[in-house]
């Protein structure tokens, strides 16, 4: 009787010491400036698309990956100009997010951002890849 409850005391103090352990901190993750301009070339999806900079793939990657999507594959400008889009299908249009550095080039003050409305994803990709700007995100809009 004496070693049922021995037993139960370690495997109460096990178990206890088990949750008692605290977890490691979680880290903030780094915030990106989305007006520095350091563009980085990648494929999503197989479709050609330039991010802002490092930084922001980083943190679109890592996104994509907790949400089980594929991820960003880094290339060249060069090789990814030949996964530009060419015929686009018909879908709803779409209200994209361009960030243009300020005016005086200055790293600590904020630029503008500038929104631009596209007939779908598929040319708000097109137009990105082929002009060379990043955009950081988009919204679906009817008409």
């Amino acid at each position: 009787m004496f070693l049922l409850y021995f037993l139960g005391a370690a495997l109460f103090v096990v178990v206890e010491g088990t949750i008692v352990i605290q977890p490691a901190p979680v880290t903030s993750k780094p915030v990106c400036n989305i007006y520095e301009r350091n563009l980085v070339w990648v494929l999503e999806d197989c479709i050609c698309r330039p991010i802002q900079n490092p930084c922001l793939m980083e943190q679109e990657n890592t996104l994509r990956l907790n949400s089980r999507k594929t991820p960003l594959v880094p290339v060249t400008e060069k090789l990814c100009k030949h996964f530009i889009p060419k015929i686009c299908p018909f879908r709803l249009p779409v209200i994209a997010q361009f960030p243009k550095p300020p005016a005086c080039g200055c790293k600590n003050k904020p630029g503008t951002i500038i929104e631009k409305k596209f007939k779908n994803v598929c040319e708000l990709k097109k137009y990105s890849a082929t002009n060379n700007e990043a955009y950081t995100s988009y919204k679906r809009t009817r008409c």
